[in-house]
């Protein structure tokens, strides 16, 4: 038997038009909106007028809730990361109404703004990014950098733990690939917290279409004048298999010399961009502060709309994007090795690993390298001597 309706709508939601925070929609300066909102009154409009498929029609029951409205409660939701309960009061709309609502716009962003802000690359984009790579982090032919993030759910309902990981949360993971300027180029969003990165890459659509060439790399080209042609690359920590066109540092639990720590900080400099991307997403969409107490669907569709939206905001400021002076040169180190399945495509990874290195350490060598590497050897060695 169907649950009686209570009553139709609580008493505060009646003065909606005139208490909701939907009014500083038109009474926010300029400066104002554009840290409300994250973006500029310009580039909500443009937004707006994308996402047209929203539209609700009025009833002879009341009156539909805009389509300005709409995006101006999904964005906020993202932005704050506060709650469904929490936001109904500020906006004066049913909870239910809202749960309705914001899985729906967040789809018709993924929908309407992926085309526009992380389509797949054309050739000549391809060696747009590989220009921007080398230009700002000195890493030759590189395509991207990958990595995955773990986006903290609360525990589905009868799902055991398939979604538990490493951290001893539970979660559905983003692997993406990101650009010289943090701006993601591919996702995949949806695999359980408790599979690898190198198990979810395996699996995902971007090393299908990488396997059977779908991707309209570049051909090889030589790293520097007169050199033997490289292939483009991908870059990747130590999760992830090594292949013709991904590299991964050497692993430390190897001894390495100084020429591979080289190659490791060369690497782990412009590697270090998609964790960037990561941090920028995280702090401007704060709904990733928090667990995210919402259906797997759901929260699928959040994650996606926070992507093309980080996008969105991030080209339309990137002629002031952060230079790499803002990022810290710190090594980073990765622990975890995976075992290689493709040991053609292994062998062929080894060589194009091998070769960069000797570039990275003669003809494509930087001032400062060799400064940073022995500050690491420096520290090894006292660390060594304590114990």
């Amino acid at each position: 038997m169907k649950k009686k309706r209570r009553i139709w709508m609580e008493n505060i939601n009646y003065f909606r038009k005139e208490c909701s925070e939907f009014k500083l929609f038109y009474e926010l300066t300029n400066h104002g909106f554009r840290t409300y909102f994250r973006m500029t009154r310009d580039e909500f409009e443009y937004l707006h007028s994308l996402i047209d498929d929203i539209k609700k029609e009025n009833t002879n029951y009341r009156e539909a809730i805009g389509t300005k409205e709409r995006l101006v409660i999904t964005l906020r939701y993202l932005i704050t990361g506060t709650t469904y309960s929490a936001l109904s009061k500020s906006y004066r709309i049913g909870r239910s109404t809202l749960s309705e609502i914001i899985p729906v716009v967040c789809e018709s962003l993924w929908i309407k703004l992926q085309p526009k802000v992380m389509k797949l690359p054309t050739e000549p984009e391809w060696k747009v990014i590989a220009k921007d790579f080398y230009d700002l982090w000195n890493f030759n032919n590189c395509l991207g950098a990958i990595d995955g993030k773990h986006v903290v759910i609360f525990s589905p309902r009868k799902s055991g733990s398939q979604y538990f990981n490493y951290k001893k949360t539970f979660s559905i993971v983003l692997l993406a690939i990101a650009d010289a300027h943090g701006r993601f180029i591919m996702i995949d969003v949806g695999s359980m917290g408790r599979y690898s990165d190198s198990g979810i890459f395996s699996d995902s659509n971007f090393y299908n279409v990488l396997q059977n060439n779908g991707l309209r790399l570049p051909a090889d080209e030589p790293l520097y004048e007169g050199g033997l042609p490289q292939p483009y690359v991908f870059i990747g920590d130590c999760a992830f298999p090594l292949m013709t066109h991904l590299l991964k540092p050497y692993p430390d639990h190897e001894r390495l010399d100084k020429d591979q720590l080289i190659f490791n900080y060369r690497l782990s400099r412009a590697r270090r961009m998609v964790e960037s991307a990561f941090g920028m997403l995280v702090h401007k969409w704060r709904i990733f502060f928090r667990p995210l107490d919402v259906k797997i669907s759901t929260a699928k569709k959040i994650v996606k709309a926070a992507c093309v939206l980080h996008n969105y905001v991030l080209q339309n400021e990137i002629e002031k994007a952060p230079s790499q002076s803002v990022f810290s040169d710190n090594m980073s180190r990765n622990y975890s090795e995976v075992s290689e399945q493709n040991s053609a495509d292994f062998e062929d990874g080894f060589f194009v690993k091998e070769y960069f290195m000797e570039y990275f350490n003669s003809v494509g060598t930087v001032s400062w390298q060799n400064n940073r590497v022995q500050n690491v050897l420096d520290s090894d060695r006292i660390t060594h001597n304590l114990h």
